[in-house]
């Protein structure tokens, strides 16, 4: 049996971001398959947990799972 406090990856609502967040999001990615940055992605899904935020989606150009991990920066 698994416990439940072993389960810390959170699904965020990546569309209560502001809107131009999200479009930089959506846009500055990385495709693996196609191996070329910036195709965008669609089907975004926003993941936190203890240690990092992340968007999973699945790329424009040939629908491969890509995934973009958000750095907050210190201003």
């Amino acid at each position: 049996m698994t416990d439940v406090n072993e389960c810390t990856v959170k699904t965020v609502d990546f569309f209560a971001r502001p809107a131009d967040e999200q479009q930089d999001f959506l846009r500055q990615t990385w495709c693996n398959e196609c191996m070329e940055m910036d195709l965008g992605m669609t089907s975004p899904v926003e993941y936190h947990d203890k240690d990092k935020v992340w968007i999973e989606g699945e790329c424009v150009k040939c629908s491969a799972k890509v995934v973009t991990e958000i750095v907050e920066e210190d201003e």
